[in-house]
């Protein structure tokens, strides 16, 4: 069952790396979607972060220029997190502490991303 879970979920964020991206920060929310693909499994059932996931998170807080940036960021993963079944943010929120960094925002259904900065 996890497995078949956690296969759909990989399934659904690649269809979801075609559709549309945030055009006003110079990241696109393809490029946050490929980058933060390896914590899925975290956010859904907890357990280890990996390595892939912290290198993600890594490659994301370096590509940060702008508030505009951090802003389309929190779309995206708000956004996106909203369509994974299971998804957990309580998970989700963890992952920069547990790779030893931080995140400008905290990510939930109800985050106002346009107030981020």
């Amino acid at each position: 069952m996890a497995v078949s879970k956690l296969a759909l979920v990989a399934s659904m964020m690649a269809c979801m790396m075609i559709t549309s991206s945030n055009g006003e920060s110079t990241l696109t929310c393809d490029q946050v979607t490929v980058w933060l693909l390896p914590c899925i499994p975290y956010g859904i059932f907890g357990g280890n972060v990996t390595s892939l996931c912290c290198e993600g998170v890594y490659s994301l807080n370096a590509a940060y220029k702008s508030g505009e940036d951090r802003r389309g960021a929190c779309q995206c993963i708000k956004d996106r997190a909203a369509l994974i079944p299971g998804m957990d943010y309580n998970h989700v929120n963890e992952v920069p502490g547990r790779c030893g960094t931080k995140c400008p925002f905290k990510v939930y259904p109800s985050t106002n991303c346009s107030a981020v900065k």
